[in-house]
């Protein structure tokens, strides 16, 4: 074998080598700690809970993904390839994991860690900060006008696409807001305990961890909030109706 063939073979070897290895990484939805809770069209929904140092394992992203913190956790991110990033993560922060995106994460700090995954399952295109650095590389883009404040609510843009928009929605303290039926379908992930109520009656506590999907047109839906303290919810709006089975 002359040297060019051996240079071939060589590169050969690596490509199958590295094809072997990304093959063998399993994805989002077998990792141990990520609980499949909500499969339709648009999203897989996950709660994930990790107990102080142990560790999210190795995984692919094969759609892209936002991570809703419910937990302030000190952690490591480590992606093959590059440097070890320390992080400390907070409650109510948004981060997108990209299609493609291969990593574990440890929990350094003594508090557990806990997040909603929301797997966005149709190709997203052109996504881009509004209000929060969802995407940590870039900057935000938040407009003037963006809070959409009233006597019992704000709503706030978050993050968007070519197919979904993100808004973080704060109900205030003692207050009661209306959510009138949605143009598009919404996911409703509640980051702090809430009353939720349809028509008559006191309504149902939800939990901070909890989510409600909202079709398009479903009947308007009463938020309360029973704290001292002003009660936040993430809106997914999806932009394409389509079939949500």
């Amino acid at each position: 074998m002359n040297s060019r063939q051996a240079l071939i073979a060589a590169a050969l070897c690596f490509s199958l080598t590295c094809c072997a290895q990304e093959t063998s990484i399993p994805p989002l939805k077998s990792e141990p700690h990520h609980h499949l809770v909500l499969h339709n069209s648009y999203v897989n929904v996950y709660s994930v809970e990790v107990e102080p140092h142990d560790a999210v394992q190795l995984h692919k992203h094969e759609a892209d993904a936002i991570g809703i913190m419910l937990s302030d956790s000190e952690i490591t991110v480590h992606a093959p390839g590059k440097p070890d990033s320390h992080q400390n993560v907070i409650n109510g922060q948004l981060r997108l994991q990209s299609l493609g995106y291969v990593h574990s994460t440890s929990i350094d700090g003594d508090a557990p860690y806990r997040n909603v995954t929301v797997e966005l399952l149709a190709p997203q295109g052109s996504p881009r900060n509004l209000c929060a650095a969802v995407i940590a590389s870039q900057p935000v883009h938040c407009p003037e006008s963006a809070s959409q404040p009233n006597a019992d609510s704000t709503r706030e843009p978050q993050f968007q696409t070519n197919e979904t928009e993100v808004a973080l929605i704060r109900i205030l303290s003692k207050q009661s807001a209306t959510l009138d039926a949605a143009v598009f379908p919404q996911l409703l992930v509640v980051l702090d305990d809430v009353r939720i109520a349809s028509g008559a009656g006191p309504g149902k506590n939800w939990r901070a961890g909890e989510f409600l999907w909202r079709d398009t047109n479903a009947p308007a839906q009463v938020f309360t909030s029973d704290s001292a303290n002003a009660v936040r919810l993430v809106a997914f709006s999806f932009k394409k109706e389509k079939a949500a089975k």
